[in-house]
């Protein structure tokens, strides 16, 4: 399996995830392909779903890819701590936000939900936090959720 890099670089620590090509294929191989230039964003806490960490992808590096109007795989709307989901919610559809949303939902926690104001909505779970990661992704959680926003940045490994 291929893996990638999410560092929280305001804290200085990496967390390791593996894909799930295998049960994600399309999106797998779209996201493999956009980390291969490193992507720094904002991570911030969900509102809605719960122990969930959300992290913007670049709409101008998404928008040439698979991963704008994805295939449907692998789809959850109950993740489990470690899970990484993948949501797309195209230009106008989230609170009249004019431009595409590409979500990477990064879920530290247990009892989670794809429950939005807008209902349900299902992610591609496609990646998965190596297991002896998962304290450490937990700790950050509460860091975010507490603290607020932090810089990441995305990378192969």
């Amino acid at each position: 399996m291929n893996t990638f890099k999410i560092t929280f670089l305001d804290l200085d620590v990496p967390i390791r995830a593996q894909v799930l090509s295998d049960k994600a294929p399309s999106t797998s191989e779209a996201f493999l392909k956009l980390l291969e230039n490193p992507i720094t964003s904002m991570a911030r806490h969900a509102m809605y779903t719960g122990k969930e960490i959300s992290i913007q992808l670049p709409v101008e590096a998404c928008q040439v890819t698979a991963l704008h109007d994805p295939n449907k795989e692998n789809l959850t709307c109950f993740p489990q701590p470690g899970d990484i989901l993948y949501t797309f919610m195209p230009a106008y559809a989230w609170g009249g936000v004019p431009t595409p949303i590409y979500d990477f939902g990064l879920f530290y926690g247990r009892d989670a939900r794809t429950f939005f104001p807008a209902g349900w909505i299902p992610g591609n779970l496609f990646a998965r936090v190596v297991e002896k990661d998962l304290e450490e992704l937990e700790e950050i959680g509460k860091i975010i959720h507490v603290k607020g926003q932090q810089r990441i940045s995305l990378e192969l490994e």
